[in-house]
């Protein structure tokens, strides 16, 4: 492709790409936070592409590729502090414009196939709507919003334990379950989904009924979301029910993926949750899932979500798309979310 020196692309990760990842603080007046497994996380990534920027041996900035076939996801988009504009605000129009410029074309170029480039048919990314730079950049660079997941917290002071879970190493077990609730979603793939454990509850038939597969993830907390976010941080050391439930400095937590259940038994979902909690030892846990999707839709009145959800309600997340030919977004099925790709 027709890149500057400066530029890099490769496929294997290096140290100071992760020395970059490493030091960015995610989010903006909503959340922000940063991820402490990183190191660890960037090895599962499916089928890498970086992108970088580098000079005097140091990486100024990267944008990580999972190649998925013929979609690419965004999962990293990172730039040293000297680069980027004041947070929330549009970068000016000649603000390191050739960085622009090239990253302009390189998308271009991607998409035209031309000079042997892949195939590229979509590229996506999720984006923090309160973010108005990283919207904006996406939205120079052609993506549009097509879609709005959610942050759905659910936590437990002292989770309850359910005789009827169940565990897995074995994908084939729910394999069916997950099928038939998520093969028909935009972006389905099974790459990361198909890594154990996944929980489970059966009925009184010895049928698997609902599932969950969670992954533990470990973030520096410096905001939580909405208007009291930056002060609930500072006030958690002083309540006894936040202190339990979030540790700023390292805060452990579950995100699932792969939920299922019986739309009109909404409360199984509660009682998968909160079992998988008491399993973990920990007390907090967010999902994050398309808002028109089924499996939450049924669910979002009827569950007991927890304290948690009283004080940071449900924060969005926009799903912004690129593709080679639009399509009717309104008659659109829902997205798969798999927890790699937001943690």
């Amino acid at each position: 492709m027709n890149l500057s020196k400066i530029f890099n692309i490769r496929e294997e990760v290096t140290p100071n790409i992760i020395t970059l990842l490493e030091n960015t603080t995610l989010g903006s007046n909503g959340a922000r936070y940063k991820h402490l497994d990183t190191a660890k996380r960037i090895y599962e990534a499916d089928s890498p592409l970086f992108l970088t920027i580098e000079k005097q041996n140091k990486v100024l900035g990267n944008i990580t590729f999972c190649r998925r076939e013929n979609t690419w996801y965004i999962r990293y988009f990172a730039f040293a502090s000297f680069l980027q504009s004041a947070p929330n605000k549009k970068p000016h129009e000649k603000t390191n414009s050739w960085i622009k410029k090239e990253l302009h074309n390189f998308f271009n170029e991607v998409f035209e196939n031309s000079n042997n480039s892949p195939n590229v048919k979509a590229m996506y990314a999720y984006i923090d709507p309160r973010n108005d730079r990283s919207k904006w950049m996406s939205e120079q660079f052609g993506f549009n919003k097509t879609g709005e997941l959610v942050t759905q917290s659910f936590s437990r002071i002292n989770p309850k334990r359910s005789e009827r879970l169940g565990v897995t190493e074995n994908w084939d077990f729910i394999q069916p379950l997950v099928e038939k609730n998520y093969g028909d979603h935009q972006y389905y793939f099974t790459t990361h989904a198909q890594k154990p454990p996944f929980y489970f509850i059966k009925n009184d038939e010895g049928e698997i009924i609902a599932c969950a597969k969670v992954t533990t993830v470990n973030w520096e907390i410096q905001r939580l979301p909405g208007k009291t976010g930056g002060i609930l941080v500072k006030a958690i050391p002083y309540i006894p029910f936040l202190r339990k439930l979030i540790k700023p400095q390292k805060h452990t937590f579950l995100v699932p993926e792969l939920v299922c259940y019986p739309l009109d038994q909404t409360q199984i979902v509660e009682e998968l949750f909160s079992a998988i909690l008491a399993e973990y030892g920990l007390n907090v846990l967010f999902w994050w899932i398309d808002k028109n999707d089924p499996i939450y839709y049924h669910a979002k009145d009827k569950i007991r979500w927890g304290i948690l959800h009283q004080l940071v309600g449900v924060p969005a997340v926009d799903i912004m798309e690129r593709k080679k030919t639009e399509t009717n977004v309104s008659n659109r099925n829902p997205f798969f979310v798999t927890a790699f790709d937001m943690v």
